[in-house]
């Protein structure tokens, strides 16, 4: 799954919000051709990058990703991933 979003700084991009290749296809380049297939549709797009998220547990695709010349924001520009959840959505939506 991915869709179009926006930053200000660097303009259109596409946001890859799930990927995942079952462990018995793994090897097989189903992966590869995935990403080709979403780097394509990115430049088709116009789109400056790709952005996802990897749980940093996950170090394997940390890994897999990094070989394929990802860059991990984390330590290069020290981005954290916030997230508020509906008690504070409700919480600030009914703010005075």
């Amino acid at each position: 799954m991915y869709y179009f979003t926006y930053d200000p700084w660097i303009g259109k991009l596409l946001y890859l919000e799930d990927f995942y290749v079952m462990e018995p296809f793994r090897g097989l380049g189903i992966g590869s051709e995935i990403l080709k297939k979403l780097s394509q549709i990115a430049i088709t797009n116009r789109c400056s990058c790709m952005n996802f998220l990897v749980v940093i547990w996950n170090q394997t695709s940390t890994e897999y990703y990094t070989r394929r010349g990802a860059l991990d924001l984390t330590t290069r520009e020290g981005w954290h991933l916030f997230r508020f959840e509906r008690k504070e959505l409700l919480k600030m939506a009914n703010e005075d």
